[in-house]
């Protein structure tokens, strides 16, 4: 083997080497962003100057060091508006994915940990039907049967991603369950709780988690188009969607009204992506 092909067989393990340690890099800079968005959430007015909805500015002033969104259609500081609608969006996904993960655990565990028994074909069933219907419209019709509103449409949203959390959670506690720690447990005696507590759950955290991740996002994405079609808040919130549906008449001289919400909209979910993937990466 000559030198060239030595030192290229060096360089390519040290990069193989490295490649863990900078995705894991990767994902402490990520979660950091998350983390800083969620207490920007928390505490939005430790970063909006401005009342989101009081009239500050001459309306439709481009994004200026004043206004760094620019204002709306009536002169609110749109960078505001935009800060404490992160609040509603986090607030609302992480309802939908309590709902989501919460059901489909209790679906998920129930039915996989006797697969192929009567609960477990019922339950199939009633999660093969749920799932044949459109997450949207499923939630549109919640919300026609109970009303508008970023509650009844994060509970919505939560109802029909619940069957993706309860396949999922299944064909982990199915994979769990055949474990060896896992029988010896049973042997041993323990009981049915105890094996799901002790040690069914601890397996099966990484995978949920990951998907926990990327549906937050999806989650996002669609109480922002609940709200943009009508059927989530309404306006004056500064709920994302509810700024993209008020300012998109305006995009022909006033593009940021409506573009600049979407853009923040697209980046956090691109971030929650992306976090899912390198979770997902590292099991």
């Amino acid at each position: 083997m000559t030198d060239a092909t030595l030192t290229t067989t060096t360089r390519t393990a040290e990069r193989r080497l490295s490649r863990p340690r900078v995705r894991v890099r990767e994902l402490h800079v990520h979660l950091t962003l998350l983390a800083g968005l969620v207490l920007v959430g928390m505490f939005p007015s430790l970063v909006a100057r401005h009342d989101p909805y009081a009239l500050d500015g001459i309306p439709f002033t481009p994004p200026s060091g004043t206004f760094w969104f620019g204002t709306d259609e009536i002169g609110r500081d749109l960078f505001s508006r935009v800060v404490h609608g992160l609040q509603i969006s986090l607030f609302s996904a992480a309802l939908a994915i309590a709902v989501a993960l919460v059901l489909g655990a209790v679906i998920g565990v129930l039915s996989g940990l006797r697969p192929g028994g009567l609960l477990d074909r019922l339950l199939g069933i009633v999660t093969e039907s749920v799932m044949a219907i459109p997450s949207v419209l499923l939630a549109l019709a919640v919300i026609t049967a109970y009303g508008r509103g970023a509650f009844v449409a994060a509970v919505a949203i939560g109802i029909g991603e619940a069957t993706g959390f309860a396949r999922l959670i299944r064909g982990c506690v199915m994979q769990a369950s055949t474990q060896t720690y896992v029988e010896a447990a049973r042997t041993c005696g323990a009981g049915p709780l105890r094996v799901v507590v002790r040690h069914i759950v601890p397996a099966i955290f990484s995978p949920v988690l990951a998907y926990t991740a990327l549906h937050f996002g999806l989650a996002m994405l669609a109480i922002g188009a609940l709200s943009y079609l009508g059927f989530g808040e309404s306006p004056p919130s500064p709920e994302w969607g509810v700024l993209i549906a008020g300012g998109q008449k305006y995009l022909a001289h006033a593009w940021w009204v409506a573009i600049i919400p979407g853009l923040v909209l697209a980046a956090v979910v691109v971030l929650l992506n992306r976090i899912a993937y390198l979770l997902q990466e590292r099991r």
